[in-house]
């Protein structure tokens, strides 16, 4: 038996979780031990507490002091690094050094990880990692620089300056060197389980996507009568107009808000709108939508395309930013902008029902993914866990 830590570094929601979590269930049965160590312990509790798992916080990178820190550009996933902290040489070297104190307790035989570039470079050369992530938190290793694919505008800081400082580091830690900045996710193993639509960096990377670790759907045609289903987390700031738009639709409809009160369901609970009080799965959920609404995570949105939905999506992070501009791209989605009234929501939710032409590209494209191999991403990350315990 091997012992295994699934870290999770950056990211704020359970999406960089529940793809860990299914690589784990698979190993537990094998007869190894699973211990995760995660950036946000509390929103993490219920769901890898109810698997058994012990559950550790990880480093916590504060955010650099830096002026209206949200509104600065991050061009490429070199500026990404820099808006954590990157830059700044003595909280690489602790945070670096924290994790090698929490690996040097758990003595891990392998560690498998979703953005997580913090870890990466503090194991470097030393414990094996296998990297999972979509297209955004798992840019290809092979690439000379990172392109800027997020907006467009001045870097933060200059690639050869974190390149620099991090071999410093790694010289005075006696780790390999590094020759490129993208290196900092060369590892033993690298999965992008996401999907061609969804890839940021379809045309720098090399290696083949392996496909969801969700569970893999099937397109499913649309159902005559409109209906929607909303998902979103209870904190999420666009949930309240959502709720409103929906419900003034007059729609029917679907809607889970993962934490809402039983005061908060009850509020807008009617004959047209049934208020979850549990997740549903999707296989079950999206052939009865036409129309989903979420907040732009990769998970949901990789559902949609495969069943062949349109979505609404109200992209608030860098990750689902991208996500939303390359649904835009190929019409098979639309973003809201923050702050939108609700009778602008609700006008585009009534323009995209209306949409055929929309509803026909998402079921063409969905019809082209049930055409490939999407469906083996698990036994992939898992048959090359395997292959690392064993050697």
């Amino acid at each position: 038996m091997a012992r295994i830590v699934f870290g999770w570094e950056f990211g704020a929601s359970l999406g960089h979780v529940y793809p860990l979590l299914r690589v784990a269930d698979v190993l537990k049965n094998r007869g190894h031990e699973v211990i995760f160590v995660c950036r946000d312990v509390e929103r993490s509790f219920d769901v890898v507490k109810a698997r058994g798992y012990a559950l550790i916080q990880a480093p916590f990178w504060k955010n650099p002091p830096l002026r209206h820190l949200r509104s600065i550009p991050t061009p490429s996933y070199a500026d990404v690094l820099a808006r954590q902290g990157f830059a700044y040489r003595n909280t690489v070297r602790s945070m670096m050094s924290a994790w090698d104190d929490i690996l040097s307790l758990l003595e891990p035989d392998l560690i498998i990880a979703d953005h997580s570039p913090g870890l990466n470079l503090a194991v470097r050369g030393t414990i094996p990692v296998i990297n999972i992530g979509n297209g955004f938190t798992l840019p290809p290793s092979e690439m000379e620089s990172f392109p800027q694919i997020i907006t467009k505008g001045k870097s933060l800081v200059s690639e050869q300056r974190l390149l620099d400082m991090f071999n410093d580091l790694h010289r005075e830690r006696g780790r390999p060197l590094m020759s490129k900045l993208p290196e900092i996710f060369d590892t033993e193993g690298q999965f992008v389980c996401t999907l061609p639509q969804l890839d940021p960096y379809k045309e720098q990377r090399r290696r083949l996507l392996c496909g969801p670790l969700e569970e893999c759907l099937d397109q499913a045609p649309l159902p005559e009568k409109e209906h929607i289903f909303l998902y979103m987390a209870n904190e999420a700031e666009d949930s309240e107009v959502a709720l409103q738009a929906v419900k003034d639709t007059n729609c029917s409809a679907t809607v889970y808000i993962r934490g809402a009160s039983a005061e908060r369901r009850k509020k807008f609970a009617s004959d047209a709108v049934k208020m979850l009080d549990k997740p549903v799965s999707f296989s079950e959920m999206l052939p009865k939508a036409t129309l989903v609404l979420h907040s732009g995570g990769g998970g949901t949105a990789t559902s949609c395309l495969m069943t062949g939905r349109p979505q609404i999506t109200f992209p608030r992070q860098s990750e689902a930013n991208l996500s939303a501009k390359l649904l835009v791209k190929q019409g098979l989605g639309r973003p809201v902008p923050p702050s939108i009234k609700k009778e602008e929501l609700t006008e585009i939710i009534s323009r995209t029902l209306g949409d055929r032409d929309l509803k026909d590209r998402c079921q063409q494209v969905a019809a082209k993914i049930s055409q490939g191999d999407w469906g083996r991403a698990l036994e992939k990350v898992t048959r090359r866990a395997e292959e690392l315990l064993s050697s």
